[in-house]
């Protein structure tokens, strides 16, 4: 790992975490101001605008990182494409929402959708800067923009729920969020980055990002699919209750996984150009990422009520059973989360399309014969379907990089004796801490840095790559304390 591809992570994790605290702060309230009922009502009316998201985008932002020769023309183009595709997704967004609220049996819908469309009238300005600074890795203006996004985003949400604005006020959050991000970024664009938009050049923006966004609805659909499968089963409460012990697990993708794989694509890109071996980079990528994850998951899937009571109240104990098995379900996933990035960067969006051709279908049928059961049955369900991404995903790796499966997973099996030696330490110390009856906090800090500690200690003894890096850090940590000192 470069100095460079160091730096990026770095300041991409800072602002993960910076946000994550804002965003548990703002959560642990909205869970006290706001019911089950509102926030399922939202959590519908996100899943369809989340949706429509992807479409807006149209690939664009990908299409900026990844194209090898990038002048005006393509970049005037890009900003002709996101303003056409983004207020015309808008405009379909107000005329759907009608229909939507009519099948969800729910009034509210109507509301929620005409603020949250808002955002596709603002998005169009701000994302193409967005993608230019990630394909520069210029991940330190990120920081700013994003945590500071964070903050009105937070704000915003919680001011309106205490003055009553019920399921409202997380919309109007979103919107506030957009708004104050955009024009931060019109500050803080690159030099020379906002152009006036052109139609010259827009057949070659959309030649790539045709196959991207076909395949992102398809993942986009089918991750918010279940919304509305539970909405028609079970209820918007049962909605409320998925989404909750589902946003739980989203954290760590939002502040972790995400992180690293908006700096993959840049980085895999960077490679594909100079002709590194991407199957090594694939392969201790995704060691990595299951070192960190698979530990994570086992502690959700073990403390999850404790975790679900401190957080959000006793209201919510309900979501905790389904919490456990969506952790326990995602843990495949982590064995092809580069699949998609590194697809991307090398043009080969098409193999991804093919590969949630297949995917997508399989998922909403195990999600409705699920839906007969309960809510934990389709949350355990969910394995299945992540089970068959992986072997596609695997497959397409080993014929685009000539690699052996072996060679892509193989560093990923010490993974798995990482987390065996984090998850046991984690049990016996949840056992001991619910058999004293400890306080809530104490039981999850202790259950987790028993974890940690085994992490490290199994890390270093497999000499597994997370060991490697942390020592560097470590090192790298010292040499600057040193050098403080000394001056």
């Amino acid at each position: 790992m470069s100095g460079k591809v160091r730096g990026a992570l770095i300041w991409s994790f800072a602002e993960r975490y910076a946000s994550l605290v804002v965003t548990l702060a703002s959560t642990m309230l909205l869970a006290r101001l706001l019911t089950p009922q509102e926030i399922g009502v939202f959590s519908v009316c996100a899943a369809f605008v989340t949706i429509a998201t992807v479409l807006r985008d149209f690939g664009i932002s990908e299409y900026l990182i990844q194209e090898k020769q990038l002048d005006d023309e393509k970049l005037r183009a890009a900003y002709a494409g996101a303003i056409v595709i983004g207020w015309g997704v808008g405009a379909i967004a107000m005329l759907a929402r009608h229909p939507l609220a009519v099948y969800l049996k729910e009034p509210a819908v109507v509301e929620v959708i005409g603020i949250l469309a808002l955002n596709f009238a603002i998005l169009p300005f701000a994302s193409p800067a967005f993608a230019l600074l990630n394909r520069n890795l210029q991940f330190r203006r990120i920081f700013v923009i994003q945590f500071s996004s964070s903050f009105v985003h937070a704000g915003t949400g919680v001011i309106l729920a205490m003055n009553g604005f019920g399921f409202r006020s997380l919309a109007w959050a979103s919107v506030a969020n957009t708004a104050f991000q955009a024009l931060l970024l019109l500050v803080m664009r690159s030099p020379g980055t906002l152009l006036m938009p052109s139609f010259k050049g827009m057949r070659h923006v959309f030649g790539y990002g045709s196959y991207f966004v076909l395949s992102r609805l398809l993942e986009t659909f089918t991750r918010n699919a279940h919304e509305f499968i539970i909405a028609r089963s079970f209820g918007l409460t049962s909605v409320g209750l998925f989404s909750r012990a589902l946003g739980l697990l989203e954290m760590f993708y939002s502040n972790v996984t995400s992180a690293v794989l908006r700096v993959a694509t840049p980085v895999f890109a960077d490679q594909h150009r100079s002709g590194t071996d991407l199957s090594v980079t694939y392969a201790q990528s995704t060691a990595l990422m299951t070192a960190i994850a698979w530990p994570f998951f086992g502690y959700v899937a073990l403390m999850s009520h404790d975790i679900m009571r401190l957080l959000l109240g006793p209201q919510w104990d309900a979501a905790a059973p389904i919490c456990s098995l969506l952790a326990l379900a995602i843990m495949p996933t982590y064995l092809y989360s580069f699949g998609p990035n590194l697809l991307n960067a090398t043009g080969n969006v098409s193999k991804r399309l093919r590969i949630n051709l297949i995917y997508s279908p399989v998922h909403l049928v195990v999600l409705v014969i699920a839906s007969r059961f309960n809510l934990e049955t389709l949350a355990a369900s969910w394995v299945v379907s992540h089970l068959v991404a992986l072997s596609l995903y695997v497959y397409y790796m080993r014929t685009l990089l000539g690699a052996s499966t072996r060679t892509l997973l193989g560093p990923s099996l010490k993974s798995a004796l990482v987390a065996a030696g984090s998850i046991g330490p984690q049990a016996l110390m949840a056992q001991a801490g619910h058999h004293y009856d400890w306080p809530l906090l104490v039981n999850l800090l202790t259950t987790g840095a028993a974890g940690l500690a085994g992490l490290v200690i199994t890390a270093q003894g497999l000499h597994h790559p997370l060991a490697i890096e942390l020592s560097r850090a470590f090192h790298g940590l010292r040499q600057r304390m040193t050098k403080r000192v000394a001056s």
